[in-house]
């Protein structure tokens, strides 16, 4: 385990647990939200394709593969974690690099992650509560978000995922 998992993890808790970004959903309302993510003129990452994990996995995992030439992240949804978070988690490894792991870096793609796919209603003074509680969270746990190597996404709902 890298050394700031532990931390971003209970981060995650404090600021998700209990939220809609929390509740089970299917792989397919989960596929569509990606699909939506890699269609988005803002997207700046690679290729992603989303899995199943088996039946019995209990943690969901992103890998970089090769693909004709290309960059493939491959991300697998554990049953137990058919959730938004866990779809902007992995999905913060894909745009951020796999190979960073949890650090700061990580962290920048995850508050853009979070931001991209909750940013449902421009008119909801509620529109950037899950990013708040995320980046507050990472604070209170003493872990810095670092800067990000891509674009900003988009701070209207023009370019948000509706859920």
């Amino acid at each position: 385990m890298d050394s700031e998992r532990t931390a971003l993890y209970a981060a995650e808790l404090a600021a998700f647990e209990g939220t809609d970004l929390e509740r089970l959903r299917t792989f397919a309302e989960l596929a569509a939200v990606v699909d939506e993510v890699l269609s988005a003129p803002w997207w700046p990452g690679p290729h992603v394709e989303l899995q199943r994990t088996r039946a019995d996995s209990r943690s969901s995992s992103t890998r970089c593969d090769s693909h004709r030439d290309d960059r493939l992240v491959r991300i697998r949804l554990a049953p137990n974690q058919l959730t938004v978070a866990t779809v902007a988690h992995e999905m913060a490894h894909a745009l951020a690099g796999v190979d960073v792991g949890h650090g700061p870096i990580f962290r920048a793609a995850y508050v853009d992650m979070v931001a991209m796919i909750t940013n449902i209603d421009s008119t909801d003074r509620r529109l950037d509560l899950h990013v708040k509680q995320l980046v507050d969270a990472c604070a209170a746990a003493g872990i810095a978000i670092g800067g990000r190597n891509w674009p900003a996404p988009p701070s209207s709902a023009s370019g948000a995922i509706a859920l």
